[in-house]
């Protein structure tokens, strides 16, 4: 029941456009969402939301986002199995691509999410 309430509240703070264009990876649907929505220039809370057949979670993943090539891979940390995956990137011009590598049993992909920006003094 918890889990449900979790995840209502996480839908319930969606708006209507997502803040980027959902991918695939290994079948699973890969959504990122930010905190604010829409990013602002500066530290953002990022949310990696991994869904399987019917929606379900797909936990036991590793995560981790970077904003450009040249920056360090920094690790996001699970909610639980919901398939939810918590982290912060400084987003802002030059920085408005979110890169996310995805791990799971000796395999790797780094997926590209560029950002809809929030127009400057929102």
């Amino acid at each position: 029941m918890k889990k449900f309430f979790v995840l209502l509240a996480l839908l319930s703070g969606c708006s209507g456009q997502p803040d980027a264009v959902p991918q695939k990876w290994e079948g699973f649907e890969v959504r990122v969402e930010t905190q604010p929505s829409p990013p602002r220039s500066g530290m953002n809370e990022v949310m990696v939301e991994v869904s399987g057949k019917h929606g379900k979670g797909v936990h036991g993943l590793i995560v981790s986002l970077r904003t450009g090539d040249s920056e360090p891979w920094k690790q996001t940390f699970p909610d639980g199995d919901l398939g939810v995956y918590h982290g912060a990137a400084n987003l802002g011009p030059g920085h408005a691509n979110l890169q996310v590598m995805i791990e799971q049993g000796g395999r790797k992909e780094i997926l590209y999410f560029p950002f809809r920006m929030a127009a400057s003094g929102s």
